[in-house]
Parts: C-alpha cells; structure tokens; sequence
C-alpha cells in the first residue's frame, strides 16, 4: 500500500509542471481612474529595452508576442472592451484607453538547472513598464509588473524560448489586471505580499 502512494506522489510532483508569479517591482502611480465608461482600449507597439534580453536564443518577436497576449488576456478579462493592436499614430475612440508597454527584462534562466534542480533554480523572469493613457495621452496610472516563471520539483523539459513565450504570456494576463482597474490591482499586491 505505502509504494503506490509514493509512486502517485512522485508522479503527481512531476507532473506539476512549471509555474508562474507576478509582483509589482516599483508601485502603482493612479493619476486617475480608468473612465468607467470605457468600451475600447488601443494596445501600442511594444517596446523591447536593448539590452532586456538574455539567456534566451531565437526570440526575435517577443513585442509582438507580449502584445497579442495582452489583447488576449484583456479580451478574455474584459470581453465588453474591444482590445486592438494599433500603430503609434492610431486614433484612440471615444471611451477609449491606450495601452503604452516597454519589456524591460527577459530573462530565459537556465533550462537545465530548472530540469536538474528544480525548486525555483534556473527561473525565467520578464518585466513590463506599463502606463495607461486616456484619449487625450494623459497618463492615467504606470507601474511596473515582473514575473518569475519556476519548476518547483525540476524535471521542465520546455527550452528557455518555450519558458519566455509562456512566461511572457502569464505577464501580459497581470498587465490585464492592472489596465482594467490599476487601484484594485495595488491592493491586491500588497495584500499578497
């Protein structure tokens, strides 16, 4: 009876799999609350910072993954809002947000400390400086939003790309949070904290 529940116990830990966690590495500065009226938000080109990547091979694309995950998770989050990707010079609607991002740091740890080791070993990290705008350009709310992507018991067969990719994805989800509602969001980091 006890090998079998040792055996589902070490399946179960390696079957977990990699998971991610976000904090806020600079506090959240609210000007002003997001119009609560607002039905649009206009996504800008993401900016990726010259030297925020590293440890990461073949991610040539990683502002326009980040941008397609944050129009994701803001559709799914908000699915009244229309989320767009837009141009620098794209007109913000009526009742609308823009979006401005600059990836300040990825970094895709190391593959095989995360497979071999485990327990937070090896991390990929990314960081997102993010500023909501209303249609005027004036700043609504900035912060600063960093996730750490683990494998707590090792044995991640993903690469560091395939890690970032995810990574970055699980970032643009709480850089969804914070854009539709940035005050809610402060609370709910520090209560975390």
């Amino acid at each position: 009876m006890r090998t079998p529940s040792r055996l589902l116990t070490v399946l179960a830990l390696v079957c977990a799999g990699c998971v991610s966690t976000a904090e806020l590495q600079e506090g959240v500065r609210v000007q002003a609350p997001v119009p609560p009226d607002t039905q649009s938000v206009v996504i800008r080109p993401t900016v990726l910072r010259a030297d925020a990547v590293k440890n990461v091979e073949g991610l040539t694309d990683a502002p326009q993954v980040f941008a397609r995950s944050l129009r994701d998770a803001l559709q799914k989050q908000r699915p009244t809002w229309e989320s767009t990707l837009a141009d620098a010079q794209s007109v913000v609607p009526e009742r609308g947000i823009a979006v401005r991002t600059e990836l300040v740091n990825i970094d895709g740890g190391s593959a095989a400390l995360r497979f071999w080791i485990g327990l937070g070993t090896g991390a990929a990290e990314s960081a997102v400086k993010v500023s909501v705008l209303d249609k005027t350009g004036a700043e609504l709310a900035t912060a600063q939003i960093a996730n750490r992507t683990i494998c707590p018991v090792g044995a991640c067969v993903e690469s560091n790309e395939d890690t970032v990719r995810r990574n970055l994805a699980s970032l643009a989800e709480e850089t969804a949070a914070f854009i539709i509602d940035p005050a809610a969001y402060q609370k709910k980091k520090q209560a975390d904290q």
